[in-house]
């Protein structure tokens, strides 16, 4: 091989290399901005981490971790608590089984990476430095976008100073919570994808500037930071409710010319995959998903052809694989996941010896023509079983809010020290309802005025719905579904922030940024809001802690100082919703108000993180840990 051969072969490999990576590039993050976003996020989840467990159920996970990463789909060692029945544990077969196995496999990976970091240095040094490379990138990318070397460079040295004052102040790390700090990591990465998909999604719908405006409401707006880092499934659906929406967006793109048609057909089938592939996290919710998703996508899909079904129904089944197999091996049960697991045995046992007790019972001929057919009718009554449940819960939660309007008040208004339900275990009111931990959601009663302009098509012609709308009707189905799904059993303690109906916050963000108020204002006044969200974090934030710390009297008291605080913001942002202008004065002050309810709920969330939920000083970061030290109230 001649040296012109070897230097072409190189070039070669060195442009299929790049190729890959901004094909991977464009994938992930769309560009250099829906990389930022993620940057950012990752950057403040880290500031908020602690390495602690927070919700008791984590300890399930955390040991399904364990169990799985040394060959074991059972529960086996209580590593992570005092014995295996804690929350989320279920017996079938003499064994205790975890639930959220996607997360468990998912978070494989990271335990084999992290046990190899941790054989290199510290464990503690080795996530500082993950921190510090993630911040590092921010900057850099961030001068790169503002075409700035002062901040390229004074942004290195800033984060070379930050990473040398945690170095300084680290101590040691539990090493044998690897499993633990594998499980926060995976949460973590994933919920930051939830702001890049939703900048991308409404880039493509509006502008880059609000679709970027859109993420700093998620990510800020909504308890989204909290929950990151918590092993819990909540921020998994936020991201992948996200998914669904920005997947289905794009299959209603439009469709001249075969490759058109194709990507079309492809985003399609991938917003029916990740409801798949979400089943095997949390089964109900996925049914929910899928059954919102068939109900809008298939009455105003453009193509509903045999060969388009039969792509969408091959992705949808090669998706739930992973979720059949795991039943299969725990339960034996393609459809019956580990958290449906009853301690007396199958479900279906009873429905076949009711079967057969109906079959002896009748003697006639038609009875001995129907019998073959017996075991047939038993599996369509098995499989439309999840449906029929799913639709009694559905109805349930109507009931509950029309005979218990003050529950479903509660949990999504104002939760105060309202029922007993809140104070279950004898403790201080610390629930904060869905309105109260976001006030920016209240925006959408905007909507209220614009319904009412709407007009119905006069034709068929102008019945096909366009992308946004498309979306628009999934958005609102799902977010219907979510309230009704969980309306029968809140409220809940140990919620903190409304946690079990977290997709309503990516769905009503969405929303919010889909009103022509909201719209106008902040693309007129981008920079009133952010300078708002800015000085409410910074100075607001100053003002609550002292507030706090010469008034407030035990946790209780100082989350409900945020309840209020939360809804005295979201007065005058709904009113100026349902008014809907935003020119003038009027687009200012709306601005001024998104600001203010979304940097409120930011303070809340730092706070809790620092303060209220510190957790024994657990942060992962060891200059959070002295902060937190040193605004120390109780």
């Amino acid at each position: 091989m001649t040296a012109t051969e070897f230097v072409g072969g190189l070039r070669q490999r060195t442009t299929g290399v790049s190729n890959i990576r901004r094909t991977a590039y464009s994938v992930l993050f769309g560009d250099r901005l829906g990389l930022i976003v993620f940057l950012a996020t990752v950057v403040l989840f880290g500031l908020v981490w602690r390495t602690a467990f927070l919700i008791t159920d984590s300890y399930t996970l955390a040991n399904g971790l364990y169990s799985l990463s040394n060959g074991h789909v059972a529960l086996t060692d209580a590593v992570y608590s005092p014995g295996l029945d804690t929350p989320g544990a279920n017996r079938y077969g003499g064994q205790r089984f975890a639930r959220n196995y996607g997360v468990i496999v998912l978070s494989l990976p990271v335990v084999f990476a992290l046990d190899l970091l941790t054989a290199v240095v510290e464990l503690r040094i080795a996530l500082v430095a993950l921190w510090s490379l993630a911040l590092l990138a921010l900057v850099v990318q961030c001068g790169h976008y503002t075409d700035s070397e002062w901040v390229s460079i004074g942004g290195s040295v800033a984060v070379l100073g930050l990473f040398g004052l945690n170095v300084a102040l680290a101590q040691p790390l539990d090493t044998g919570r690897t499993h633990l700090y594998a499980l926060q990591l995976t949460h973590l990465l994933i919920a930051a994808f939830a702001p890049v998909v939703l900048y991308r999604l409404l880039s493509r719908m509006q502008t880059r500037r609000l679709g970027f405006l859109s993420a700093v409401v998620l990510t800020a707006g909504t308890p989204l930071a909290f929950w990151a880092s918590v092993p819990k499934r909540h921020v998994v659906t936020g991201t992948v409710v996200v998914c669904i929406v920005y997947c289905l967006y794009r299959s209603r793109m439009p469709t001249d010319g075969p490759i058109i048609r194709a990507e079309s057909r492809t985003f399609r089938a991938l917003a029916y995959a990740m409801v798949g592939l979400y089943a095997w996290v949390h089964s109900p919710e996925a049914l929910l998903l899928c059954v919102a998703l068939a109900l809008v996508d298939i009455p105003t899909a453009p193509d509903n052809s045999p060969r388009t079904l039969i792509c969408i129904g091959v992705v949808f089944a090669l998706s739930l694989l992973p979720f059949i197999i795991t039943n299969i091996a725990i339960s034996g049960s393609p459809i019956k996941p580990p958290r449906v697991l009853s301690r007396g045995g199958s479900v279906g046992g009873d429905v076949a010896g009711s079967a057969g007790g109906g079959s002896s019972a009748s003697g006639s001929g038609s009875s001995s023509l129907l019998a073959p057919l017996l075991p047939l009718f038993s599996v369509v009554e098995r499989g439309l079983r999840p449906l029929l449940l799913l639709s009694g819960e559905l109805v349930r939660g109507l009931d509950t809010i029309q005979q218990r309007p003050d529950d479903v008040y509660h949990a999504f208004v104002r939760s105060g020290n309202a029922s007993g339900a809140l104070d279950i275990a004898g403790e201080e009111s610390v629930n904060l309802s869905l309105l109260e931990s976001a006030p920016v959601l209240v925006a959408m009663v905007g909507a209220l005025p614009v319904v009412r302009r709407l007009r119905w098509p006069s034709s068929m012609a102008d019945r096909v719905l366009s992308a946004d709308r498309v979306v628009d009707a999934f958005a609102v189905t799902a977010f219907v579904g979510v309230v009704l799904l969980y309306a029968g059993r809140l409220p809940l303690h140990a919620q903190v922030t409304a946690r079990y109906v977290f997709p309503l916050y990516p769905l009503g963000v969405y929303l919010v940024m889909r009103l022509p108020a909201v719209r106008g204002s902040l693309t007129n006044h981008w920079r009133v809001f952010l300078w708002t969200v800015t000085g409410t974090v910074l100075i607001g934030g100053q003002l609550a802690l002292i507030f706090v710390a010469l008034t407030v009297n035990g946790i209780g008291e100082a989350f409900q100082f945020h309840a209020l605080l939360g809804l005295a913001i979201a007065v005058p942002l709904g009113g100026w919703a349902v008014i809907g202008r935003s020119k003038g004065v009027a687009g200012q002050t709306g601005a001024v108000l998104l600001g203010a309810a979304t940097g409120v709920t930011m303070v809340f969330l730092l706070l809790t993180s620092v303060e209220y939920y510190a957790l024994g000083d657990t942060h992962l970061l060891p200059m959070m840990r002295v902060l937190a030290e040193l605004v120390a109230l109780y």
